[in-house]
């Protein structure tokens, strides 16, 4: 569809005169010209207006400084739909992983607009689960694992790990509940702080229809009976990665489910290694979807 800068200026909210400034000036749009010379605005055209104003009206930016972030994404989207063909002629891990190390090194650099780009982009073009599962999980195993190595500061491993894990708890919202599914719960036990496993089974769990009670890493105790008994909880999910937790966690199961017989656990993570009768038959592989469609089918779907 096609604007005229009185239409433009109409449903923007921004003056034309301004429009024209920020065309002539700043070089930030390039809007088709009729054989009389009138202007005319594409809806690409419009979203870059849009994305102008809300820099400098909404976030405080100079008009330059907004130009140039404008400028930056552009680039950085033309960079990946030119790769994109270069990256589906291979299979598997080469096929993504030059936009994993894209994205992550956008974030260790705190380019917090330049990665939102990246990741819409990337939604468009290879669609929810090779971004999810493959993309976004790889960006944030990868900035724990530099942590661990002295590579990553501590700021940027919490930077990342919350941006990833805000993207990700934005689709909870999206995935219609089916009510006659169970009710869950999902934590990470107090001393786990590695939550990627666990948010990656939840997403799955949404996506399925289940209505998730999402708690995040290295949860306490206290008043988790009381969550389980109100919110009529009838399955818990648990994620570790430090096998020294293991043994304090069965605990804390074996007290839950003093109160709850009834409820179903699942377990999952590196963390739970030589598991022991009955904790064993709640074991699910980290990353096996297969198994978690089977665990799925077997056990939730007869609730």
């Amino acid at each position: 569809m096609m604007y005229t800068i009185r239409q433009a200026s109409t449903l923007l909210g921004i003056p034309a005169v301004t429009i024209r400034a920020w065309e002539t000036r700043y070089g930030a749009i390039k809007p088709v010209r009729t054989e009389g010379g009138y202007r005319l605005f594409t809806d690409k055209n419009m979203e870059d207006l849009r994305f102008l104003k809300i820099q400098t009206d909404e976030k405080g930016m100079t008009i330059s400084q907004a130009v140039r972030m404008l400028k930056e994404q552009q680039d950085l989207r033309e960079q990946l739909l030119e790769s994109k063909p270069e990256m589906d002629a291979y299979p598997g891990k080469q096929a993504h992983q030059d936009m994993i190390d894209r994205l992550y090194d956008s974030l260790s650099n705190f380019r917090t607009e330049q990665a939102k780009t990246m990741i819409e982009l990337g939604f468009s073009m290879y669609g929810y689960d090779m971004m999810i599962y493959h993309i976004l999980f790889s960006v944030m195993i990868k900035v724990g694992t530099e942590w661990e190595e002295g590579r990553a500061s501590v700021a940027q491993e919490h930077f990342i790990t919350q941006f990833v894990t805000q993207r990700c708890l934005s689709f909870f919202h999206l995935f219609p509940v089916d009510e006659r599914l169970p009710r869950m719960l999902a934590l990470c036990p107090t001393g786990e702080h590695h939550q990627a496993g666990l948010l990656l089974f939840s997403l799955f769990l949404r996506k399925k229809g289940a209505d998730v009670l999402y708690l995040g890493p290295d949860t306490p105790e206290d008043g988790i009976q009381k969550i389980l008994q109100e919110q009529h909880i009838r399955v818990i999910c648990l994620s570790l990665t430090d096998p020294k937790l293991m043994e304090q966690t069965f605990a804390f199961i074996d007290r839950l489910r003093t109160s709850n017989l009834e409820l179903e656990v699942v377990l999952g993570g590196q963390g739970f290694q030589d598991v022991p009768e009955p904790y064993a038959a709640w074991v699910l592989p980290s990353d096996s979807q297969v198994e978690w469609e089977n665990w799925f089918q077997d056990r939730v779907l007869r609730f």
